[in-house]
């Protein structure tokens, strides 16, 4: 921790800044990527003085969609003494190139170029860092993989060292539903956004940029299909992720994550394995958005926390970061499980090292709807399950909608999980009896069941909940597991039918205290719904349990007695950022609707808003999605998505629709994908992608 406390709420500006608008950066093939710079400038007592430089390589638009929120940061940062440099990933925004799929290693290699290119600028002192949320954290993981020489530190914020197990695509082997349309959707509207200049001259309309624009437009293709087809793991998927070879990166690290976001299992994998970076872990309630205003809270200046890192490894600043603690985290407790409560209530924690020391396994044996303490976590496992003692449920593929929206949850209209029963009564439960004290939980739950199905292919999903004296039933960490991925995620294999099966589901990680005179409950489904697609046949899934089959439920405990290091206070007053330009918001759309005689669930999902640019233009978007699963027939199921962006100026206005559609049946999915763009209301590019993918054992 850090000497002296008092060095957190320390934030002073100590520069003016400039900024310059699309500068261009070389890279290797020639090509040169554009950026936006805001630059300190050197103060009169110290003529000639040099920055360090901090790297966000993004997709999202620095001229567009992120120049508020960019411009906001980069003053900040320039007034405390750091170039920021925000740089369009090629292909997207101003930067040339083609985007055919994201993380691409040409796209990495850029980085790599940029980093360089900016040490070696006669106003920076040597020293980059990057950092980035979700797309921007895992471009610095990818980048620091190459290890450029003058790359010092990284800070990726909700991000994954395995883009198979850890993203929007997968889960546990099933292909994700609500994040995968989400983003895949949206994210060739965004492509399909105008190169247009940063500073429009007069004049500019008459330059290339509607050739640029066009070309762009036919050469880019939407990602979705790609990711269909990729549903085993492989080569595909360890371009761009940091697993297996985590001593990969050698330079310092400070990784944030959520509670409540999709990335914080890489969070724990890259602590515990990056053994030859010097890396630290935060771990607050949130979902996928910044520390200072994300929910659950509390929140924190995590500004400040980032300007305390990069300063001691791009310019030496005394903060005292190298000897704060490996990992911080929130343990948060009971509440009341509301859709999108404000903050949970809890307490600070942190600890050496990863697993937590004197964190030990708890294990719960699973009884007749029961959890009883087990002698131990590996209990003698024998070769016959005894029929008798065994739980059915049958496959329903539209349960689910009490739990969170997405595996990311946390903002409007991604809600977290309600009260859990209306989904507990369409499955199986175990519960414990009221415990007798406190109990704290650091790290990843595990299931380890003996299940057996009638049918190849199934799913199980399992969830870990806090019971409260009245019955509420509040959401602790859930895990999924399509079967056929038991042994292996490169070569899945059917299951046979019948056949009893010991399987070991991991959770997502947690730091949890549940409460003295409320239970434990593990619940077993075999969907999740509409967070993964359904698996396609009918059936009934059986959790077999007793002596002869000892499924049970494994927590990683930390008692009372062992002690945590101490975590000073955070600054959680709010940085002091400029709040560029002006947003407006549109009615968020949650909605879940049942159709009772066809036995069908129904799930809506929209937003919107426009952003006010300081530059006179104006960017809107917005979102549709429903999303339909059926119990009489889990191999139907389907999305719908609708997107659109308008950017619009004095002098144009540029309109991007994008659409598309996903349908299973037993064999394969359905993909249908429309892009339709417009400028100045006139037709300027519109073209439509199809394609039937089999399902591979999904």
């Amino acid at each position: 921790m850090s000497p002296d406390a008092t060095s957190r709420l320390a934030d002073p500006e100590t520069h003016d800044h400039e900024v310059r608008w699309d500068v261009r950066v070389p890279v290797r093939d020639g090509l040169e990527m554009a950026a936006n710079l805001w630059l300190p400038r050197a103060r009169p007592d110290a003529p000639g003085q040099r920055f360090p430089a901090i790297l966000e390589m993004i997709p999202y638009g620095k001229d567009s969609w992120r120049r508020n929120g960019d411009t906001g940061r980069g003053e900040w940062f320039a007034a405390r003494g750091f170039a920021l440099c925000r740089l369009d990933v090629r292909g997207t925004g101003g930067s040339p190139g083609v985007a055919r799929d994201e993380y691409e290693d040409d796209q990495t290699r850029d980085g790599y170029d940029a980093v360089e290119w900016l040490a070696a600028q006669p106003w920076c002192n040597g020293n980059v860092g990057m950092w980035g949320i979700s797309w921007g954290g895992f471009t610095s993981i990818q980048v620091a993989m190459l290890r450029p020489p003058h790359l010092r530190a990284i800070l990726p914020m909700y991000a994954t060292d395995d883009r198979y197990r850890d993203d929007v695509h997968l889960r546990g082997g099933c292909i994700t539903a609500s994040e995968k349309s989400q983003y895949a959707v949206s994210q060739l509207g965004m492509n399909a956004m105008p190169p247009l200049p940063a500073v429009r001259a007069p004049g500019w309309r008459d330059g290339p940029w509607r050739e640029q624009w066009l070309a762009r437009l036919e050469q880019t293709p939407p990602w979705l299909m790609a990711w269909l087809r990729e549903q085993i793991d492989g080569p595909y998927w360890r371009r761009g992720s940091l697993a297996p070879d985590y001593d990969a990166i050698d330079c310092a690290v400070f990784a944030i994550a959520g509670w409540c976001d999709s990335y914080v299992d890489p969070a724990f994998r890259m602590q515990e394995r990056c053994s030859g970076a010097r890396i630290r872990t935060l771990v607050g309630n949130w979902g996928h958005s910044f520390p200072d205003d994300a929910s659950p809270g509390p929140n924190l200046n995590w500004l400040h926390e980032a300007v305390r890192f990069f300063g001691a490894h791009l310019r030496r600043d005394p903060t005292g970061w190298d000897q704060e603690p490996a990992i911080t985290w929130f343990e948060h407790e009971w509440a009341m499980p509301e859709a999108f409560p404000r903050a949970w209530p809890g307490r600070w924690r942190a600890a050496s090292a990863v697993p937590v020391p004197g964190a030990r396994p708890w294990a719960l044996r699973l009884g007749a709807a029961t959890l009883v303490e087990a002698d131990g976590a590996d209990e003698a496992e024998s070769a016959e399950a005894d029929d008798a003692e065994a739980d059915a449920v049958p496959h329903r593929a539209t349960v689910g909608t009490a739990g969170p929206l997405s595996w990311g949850a946390g903002g409007e209209p991604n809600g977290l999980a309600r009260d859990l029963r209306p989904d507990e009564a369409r499955g199986l439960t175990y519960t414990s009896a009221p415990l007798a004290r406190a109990v704290s939980v650091i790290g990843v739950p595990e299931a380890v069941l003996h299940v057996s199905a009638t049918m190849p292919v199934a799913t199980c999903v399992v969830r870990l909940s806090e019971v409260a004296p009245d019955g509420t039933s509040a959401l602790v960490a859930q895990g999924v597991l399509n079967l056929t991925h038991r042994n292996s995620d490169t070569d899945p294999q059917p299951l046979v039918p019948g056949q009893v099966e010991t399987v070991t589901i991991p959770l997502r990680a947690t730091g949890y205290r549940f409460s003295p005179g409320h239970r434990i409950r593990l619940t077993v489904h075999t969907a999740l719904w509409p967070i993964i697609w359904p698996s396609p046949l009918p059936g009934e899934l059986r959790v077999h349990r007793g002596s002869a089959a000892p499924s049970r439920l494994i927590l990683p405990v930390l008692p009372d007695d062992v002690p945590t290091l101490e975590q000073p206070a955070w600054d959680t007053s709010p940085a002091r950022v400029r709040d560029v330009g002006g947003d407006e918001q549109e009615q968020a759309v949650w909605e879940v609707a049942e159709d009772v005689l066809r036995g069908e669930v129904r799930v809506t999902i929209a937003e919107g808003g426009a952003s006010a640019l300081e530059d006179g233009s104006r960017v809107y978007s917005s979102e549709r999605l429903v999303l339909r699963a059926s119990d009489p027939d889990p191999a139907q199921a389907n999305l719908d998505t609708e997107v659109v962006y308008v950017w619009s100026g004095p002098d144009f206005a540029a309109e991007i629709r994008a659409d598309g559609a996903i349908a299973s049946d037993g064999a394969a999915f359905d993909v249908t994908v429309d892009l339709d763009v417009r400028l100045d209301g006139e037709p300027f590019f519109a073209r439509s992608w199809s394609e039937r993918i089999p399902r591979r054992l999904a």
